[in-house]
């Protein structure tokens, strides 16, 4: 496996790429992480993966080794120029998008905005809608948590709904995720958590299923099963459930999630 680094608008990406262990004409899979992670999240995939296929992990801006973006831009669209910059660089004119949590925002925001270019969208364990909510939901729910976020406490806020999140999964992945979160800039968490609220992503699955040819899978842990869960509010998107895991279940469960990757693959 080797690590490279692309220049995009906005600054340098780091790349993690594990070639096809033979010389095959399967479509390289890109593979995009969450919230307070980096491409080495992925490396037991990467490394699963490349037995069939080119695999590649992006770290995001301002995560891992990637460089904050210069404009403070951490939307799922701008990230997911960051990740076309990688294409571009790469010479990848088609491939599958795996994209896990936040960086199922940013898979969606790709397949939305250049759809022939994703042949599949695979999205592990995605956010859940929060622009498909009722006004009173919002204000009532949504709104306190986001003006905790940038509250003085706003570092306790977002551990908190970490350690929700971790809920069912191993001790390691537990320790693990804490200690990635600890060491990522404010920059990142905060650009990178406001966007959850605002980012239409039923909006951008349709669009993404509207092209000719496009094709989507979700991989979910179990918690994900709320009323504005992006498979609820699309229950025609095929599904694939892992038990006893928390929302990083590549991590609780690498056995079974390669199972259901390669099937999907």
């Amino acid at each position: 496996m080797r690590s490279i680094t692309i220049a995009s608008a906005t600054g340098s990406i780091e790349v993690l790429v594990a070639d096809a262990a033979t010389k095959t004409s399967a479509l390289p899979a890109v593979f995009v992480h969450g919230m307070a992670c980096a491409a080495d999240l992925w490396q037991a995939q990467l490394e699963q993966t490349a037995q069939q296929r080119t695999a590649i992990a992006i770290s995001l801006p301002g995560h891992g080794a990637s460089a904050p973006p210069s404009n403070n831009d951490y939307s799922p669209a701008a990230c997911a120029n960051a990740l076309f910059a990688v294409m571009d660089a790469l010479q990848l004119e088609s491939i599958i998008l795996v994209g896990h949590s936040y960086g199922s925002c940013v898979a969606l925001a790709a397949a939305a905005a250049q759809p022939h270019r994703i042949a599949k969208l695979i999205l592990v364990d995605p956010p859940i809608d929060c622009t498909q909510c009722s006004p009173e939901v919002y204000e009532a729910q949504m709104a306190p948590m986001q003006q905790a976020m940038v509250g003085e406490d706003w570092r306790a806020v977002l551990e908190q709904s970490f350690r929700t999140a971790l809920t069912g999964g191993t001790s390691e992945t537990q320790a693990n995720i804490l200690a990635r979160l600890n060491r990522t800039a404010k920059a990142a968490l905060i650009g990178t958590g406001r966007e959850l609220f605002t980012f239409q992503s039923t909006a951008a699955l349709d669009k993404y299923l509207a092209s000719p040819g496009a094709q989507a899978h979700a991989i979910l842990a179990p918690s994900n099963a709320m009323p504005l869960s992006l498979h609820v509010l699309r229950p025609a998107l095929p599904t694939t459930a892992i038990p006893n895991t928390s929302h990083w279940l590549m991590l609780d469960a690498p056995e079974a999630f390669a199972q259901a990757l390669e099937a999907v693959l």
